[in-house]
């Protein structure tokens, strides 16, 4: 991996390939590496910069409460400005997503797509079963403190696609409990869906076809300019990891017809 100073530490990234950049945003709590099968095929035709945000993998800490997400999203300018990157796509799944969404809204003229992933533009309630979702939020972001508490419950979820499965797991021995909590809160008051109308260049938010989680990307996607949704089968969060060739071969045509 490569490494960036930053004015109080420094970020991580793999820097890959050549061509038009992507830049891949990971879940919360775990690091580059589960982009690590993305890496190799998208290498193959562009540059790829594979990111520890600061306060995830092996980057620097991520101090304070305040600004997290915007922080993060400064980081990402940094290190393009680092590299001479004009313009690039933003992918990124879950917590990522909502990264990739911050940076496009703030920073629009530096991205040239947008991509996420099995993720959400705002947390405010609206329905019952989003309400009880919000309070569960609020109750169990401390579990990140004792990621071991979460083994069954990935063991479960994650039982059909055992790849996945392993990567999880794997995942699970090198979170930064403090700052994942840090992360994990200030993603219980993200709402970005009525500032999702600054960006400007095209969008897909990919899904898996999951009752609770599709309806959050088709916000995303109804607040968007130009934008579209793709629902993969027979998957879960994370949907690179369930179904890695679709997702792979739908990132590639959609990062393919974009206009650079």
């Amino acid at each position: 991996m490569r490494s960036m100073d930053i004015a109080d530490g420094f970020v991580r990234y793999v820097d890959q390939g050549q061509g038009a950049a992507v830049v891949l945003l990971p879940p919360l709590g775990y690091s580059h590496t589960i982009w690590r099968e993305q890496i190799q095929v998208l290498s193959s035709g562009y540059r790829v910069l594979a990111l520890d945000p600061r306060g995830v993998g092996t980057s620097s800490r991520l101090h304070g409460w305040r600004g997290l997400l915007r922080r993060q999203a400064n980081d990402i300018v940094a290190l393009l400005d680092q590299l001479d990157v004009e313009r690039a796509v933003v992918c990124g799944v879950s917590y990522g997503g909502v990264l990739a969404q911050r940076f496009a809204v703030d920073y629009p003229d530096r991205t040239a797509g947008l991509i996420t992933v099995d993720s959400f533009s705002e947390t405010r309630p609206h329905s019952i079963p989003t309400t009880v979702n919000r309070v569960a939020m609020e109750l169990t972001g401390w579990l990140w403190l004792f990621p071991g508490l979460m083994r069954p419950a990935i063991r479960r979820l994650y039982a059909p696609w055992p790849d996945a499965l392993s990567v999880m797991e794997d995942g699970l021995a090198s979170i930064r409990r403090v700052e994942t909590v840090k992360l994990r809160y200030a993603l219980n008051w993200v709402n970005m869906t009525s500032e999702l109308s600054r960006v400007r260049s095209p969008a897909l938010a990919i899904v898996a076809d999951s009752p609770w989680l599709r309806p959050l990307s088709q916000r995303i996607v109804d607040a968007l300019p130009d934008s579209r949704l793709r629902v993969v089968e027979n998957s879960f969060d994370p949907t690179n990891l369930c179904q890695p060739e679709t997702f792979n071969r739908v990132v590639w045509d959609f990062i393919r017809e974009l206009d650079w």
